[in-house]
């Protein structure tokens, strides 16, 4: 089975973490390694997701991305998705991702959502 990959990057300047996802998006697993990339938050960061690399993804792994939003939320810190592909962001937002936490197309959108804006 093949796995995505992750890029996890801590913005000091506007006080976020941005996670990149690349390759399929398609298990519970994938949602726990998720997790793991952009967790902990340190206080007062907020949390980025950039889906826009992401090939295919299956109802578990959006179930996943609701289940990180809602956590993250809970604890205090504010979430947001990007997908710049138009296909991939109307999936996620016809599954009620958008709902839970902001589906974004570039990530200067998500910037002043997240953290600080520069």
């Amino acid at each position: 089975m093949l796995a995505p990959s992750f890029v996890t990057h801590a913005d000091l300047h506007r006080h976020h973490v941005a996670v990149a996802v690349s390759g399929p998006f398609t298990a519970a697993e994938h949602g726990d390694a998720l997790r793991a990339a952009g967790l902990p938050l340190p206080t007062g960061y907020g949390l980025l997701v950039d889906l826009s690399g992401v090939t295919v993804i299956a109802d578990p792994g959006v179930r996943a991305l609701k289940d990180l939003a809602r956590s993250t939320l809970s604890a205090g810190h504010s979430v947001a998705f990007v997908c710049s592909e138009l296909l991939l962001r109307a999936e996620l937002i016809l599954a009620d991702l958008d709902v839970v936490a902001p589906v974004l197309q570039a990530l200067e959108q998500a910037y002043p959502l997240v953290g600080f804006a520069a």
